[in-house]
């Protein structure tokens, strides 16, 4: 199955989401990262996609993300989510 456009600007969505919130000091869970990214997605999709529409992509965005491996998408609500391959940011500053 191919994938059109705004499925891979989904996935590009969901990926930017746990990395904006990682990078805002919040966590991302499953109770942040898929309103963020349908929201993001909105965005991208320069009005030519409903809400409702971009909520839906990014939900399934997720499941192809998880069953390739992409990301750690645990369902607990207060698992955080992680981008598979990413070094996890230095807890402190060596300078």
């Amino acid at each position: 199955m191919a994938q059109d456009y705004f499925d891979k600007l989904a996935e590009a969505s969901v990926k930017d989401a746990i990395q904006q919130l990682a990078a805002a000091g919040q966590r991302p869970t499953v109770r942040s990262v898929p309103p963020e990214a349908g929201r993001l997605l909105h965005k991208k999709g320069r009005g030519r996609l409903t809400e409702s529409d971009s909520h839906k992509r990014v939900e399934k965005a997720i499941g192809r993300l998880k069953e390739r491996k992409a990301i750690k998408a645990p369902i607990g609500p207060t698992s955080e989510w992680a981008l598979i391959g990413d070094e996890p940011p230095p807890a402190g500053d060596a300078s």
